[in-house]
């Protein structure tokens, strides 16, 4: 016997949009209820049928999702950039989201600007790195990275910019479970932490 059952997202959409109607029918009834009470006092009310309560509740909505269209469109050109397109609507993005996004462009252009200056200073030294991370002719406060509790970053000495890719600088544990990490072959990497102490572990560790 063959018994046509409904997908769970289906089920689910099927039993949102029959709460939905039955909300619907439920205030046209308590809408028709108070106009036809009203009217009882007011000769000029004509009375309500469902079908008349039913058709201005529709067009009322229309009018309030008009409405709150208009709003949103304003709000985005008074505040460029607070909506994004979700599928065919849009809605708020979240401040956490942008702030996570301009933390990550941050902590990357931290290390690429450590990574030229460590570029420049190999240049100027027949190829090599500085010898540790205090040396004179060095900018340390690149070492700081965006950390407010001025964290330096782990610097591996000994290493130049040559193949194979190793590591030569990268962030502490201080900067979370997702690590910037700059190699031999001048790339930056964002590497999760048990994968860069493994990766430690096997070049460093006898």
């Amino acid at each position: 016997m063959i018994s046509p059952r409904l997908t769970d997202v289906a089920g689910a959409r099927l039993d949102s949009i029959s709460f939905f109607l039955a909300i619907y029918v439920v205030c046209t009834l308590l809408f028709r209820w108070v106009w036809n009470v009203l009217a009882r006092d007011f000769a000029w009310m004509p009375r309500m049928t469902f079908k008349k309560s039913l058709a201005v509740l529709v067009v009322a909505g229309l009018f309030m999702y008009f409405i709150l269209t208009m709003i949103s469109g304003a709000r985005e050109l008074l505040t460029p950039g607070a909506w994004a397109r979700n599928g065919y609507g849009y809605q708020l993005t979240s401040p956490e989201d942008k702030t996570k996004a301009m933390l990550e462009t941050a902590r990357m252009g931290a290390m690429a600007r450590l990574r030229d200056a460590l570029r420049d200073y190999a240049a100027k030294h027949d190829g090599k790195l500085p010898p540790h991370l205090f040396a004179p002719d060095f900018d340390t406060s690149l070492w700081k990275g965006i950390d407010p509790s001025g964290t330096w970053l782990a610097y591996m000495p000994g290493r130049t910019f040559t193949p194979p890719a190793r590591l030569i600088a990268f962030e502490p544990a201080s900067y979370g479970v997702k690590r910037w990490v700059l190699l031999s072959d001048s790339s930056l990497l964002l590497m999760d932490a048990a994968e860069l102490d493994q990766r430690v572990r096997k070049e460093f560790l006898p």
